[in-house]
């Protein structure tokens, strides 16, 4: 299942160089986060917006579209994808 809010140490994507509705994952050994850069009134100019953040102990299967993987950080590294599609594994 989907969390309701990133973990603690979870922080926003760093790019913003990027086209509107495109998602970013951040993927770590314990958790996958989703973002998604999206132009609202409050933010025209567009802003990181949290999509969901799934357990890595449920197996969840991304399905991305024009995928770029940046290099690993220390706590993971980020794919950047302009769709996105989860599907966790049942049983």
């Amino acid at each position: 299942m989907a969390a309701e809010s990133p973990p603690s140490e979870s922080v926003s994507p760093p790019r913003t160089d990027i086209q509107h509705e495109t998602f970013a994952i951040h993927v770590t050994d314990e958790y996958v986060t989703v973002w998604q850069y999206l132009i609202t009134m409050a933010a025209p100019d567009g802003e990181w917006q949290l999509v969901e953040t799934l357990d890595q102990d449920n197996a969840p299967r991304l399905s991305l579209d024009y995928a770029t993987v940046h290099a690993p950080e220390d706590d993971g590294y980020w794919i950047y994808s302009k769709s996105y599609d989860c599907a966790m594994d049942c049983e």
